[in-house]
C-alpha cells in the first residue's frame, strides 16, 4: 500500500534551499571580508574578529533534524528523547501498523462519505482495528511532547534548550538574518546571540498542537511540540515547531525543529538598530560588539 501523506519537501527542493542558503553565506560573508565555514554545523561564517555566524534565510528556517543518538547525547536537548521513544524502534512493524490504520478509514471513506468518517470517533477505531503500533503511538507521543513541555516551561531550562538548538551552546556568537523583503538588496540583519536568547525566553511559551482533520488518517492533539508568542492583537502565532520525522526509513524518529523567519524578526527587531552600510545592521549588543 502507497500512502501519500508528503509533508517534508521533496529532495529537489531541499536541495534548491540549501543551494540558496550556501549562496547566502558567501554573499555574507563577501561583505564583512569573513570566511565561508563549510560542513554541517551551526556556525556558517567566521567574521575577521574570529567571531561566528549563523546565517539564516528564508520563510522557515529548518534549525536542525537530529537522529535518535544525536539527541540522546545533547546536553539540554536531550529531553526529546522521550518524544522519540513514543514510537516502536523498528519502522517496518511501525509502517505495517500504518498502513493497516489508513487503509481502515480509506475503506471507510469509500463505504460511508468523508463527512461520516470525520464524525468516527478514535475510540470506534480503535475497536474495529485492534492493537495497533501506530495508533499507540499517536497516544504516546502526546504525554511525552507534554512531558517536554511541563520541562520547557522552566525558563533556565528553556534558555539552555534554545541555546542548544540554535547556537550549539558555546558554538556560534551571532545569529545573521537575511531579510527577505527584496531578495536581490542582500540586506543581513546581525543579532548577538544573548538578545536572541534573552528575547527568546522571555517572550515565548510551550503548548502542543491540536488534532488534525484529515478523514483518511487517526487525529490525536500533541503531534508536535509548539513554541509561541503572543501578538500585538493578543493572539498567540507559532514561532518554533518540533515533531517527530516518520515519513521514511532513514529519517524514522529524527526530530525537526523548524522556526519562522517573519516571527522571530517580530519579535528581535524591537531591539535597537544601527545600520552600518546599504547591506549590514547590527542589533542590541551586536551594536557594540561587531565591527567591519
Amino acid at each position: 500500500m502507497t500512502i501519500n501523506r508528503r509533508r517534508a519537501p521533496s529532495s529537489k527542493i531541499s536541495s534548491e534551499k540549501k543551494r540558496k542558503g550556501h549562496k547566502n553565506e558567501d554573499i555574507f560573508a563577501s561583505l564583512i571580508n569573513g570566511q565561508v565555514i563549510k560542513g554541517t554545523k551551526k556556525a556558517d561564517v567566521k567574521d575577521r574578529n574570529k567571531k561566528l555566524h549563523s546565517v539564516k534565510s528564508g520563510k522557515k528556517w529548518q534549525i536542525f533534524l537530529y537522529s535518535c543518538s544525536r539527541i540522546s547525547q545533547s546536553l539540554n536537548l536531550n529531553i526529546l528523547r522521550y518524544s522519540q521513544e513514543s514510537f516502536p524502534s523498528n519502522f517496518k512493524s511501525y509502517l505495517r501498523d500504518r498502513e493497516k490504520c489508513i487503509a481502515f478509514k480509506e475503506k471507510y471513506i469509500k463505504t460511508y462519505g468523508r463527512t461520516s468518517a470525520k464524525a468516527l470517533s478514535n475510540e470506534e477505531v480503535s475497536k474495529n482495528i485492534g492493537k495497533n503500533l501506530y495508533i499507540s503511538s499517536k497516544y504516546f507521543l502526546k504525554d511525552n511532547n507534554l512531558r517536554v513541555c511541563d520541562t520547557l516551561k522552566d525558563k533556565s531550562k528553556l534558555r539552555n534548550f534554545y541555546n542548544e538548538a540554535i547556537f550549539n551552546n558555546d558554538e556560534v556568537d551571532y545569529l545573521t538574518i537575511k531579510d527577505n523583503q527584496n531578495e536581490s538588496d542582500n540586506i543581513f540583519m546581525i543579532f548577538d546571540k544573548n538578545d536572541v536568547l534573552n528575547i527568546l525566553v522571555e517572550s515565548t511559551f510551550v503548548s502542543i498542537s491540536k488534532a488534525g482533520h484529515v478523514p483518511e488518517d487517526f487525529n490525536v492533539d500533541g503531534q508536535k511540540v509548539l513554541i509561541c508568542y503572543k501578538q500585538a492583537s493578543g493572539k498567540s502565532k507559532n514561532i518554533i515547531e518540533i515533531e517527530v520525522r516518520n515519513e521514511s526509513e532513514s529519517k524514522y524518529r529524527s526530530i525537526r525543529f523548524n522556526m519562522y523567519s517573519k516571527d522571530t524578526l517580530n519579535l528581535l527587531n524591537n531591539l535597537n538598530s544601527n545600520k552600518l552600510n546599504d547591506n549590514i545592521i547590527v542589533y542590541g549588543e551586536a551594536i557594540s560588539k561587531f565591527n567591519l
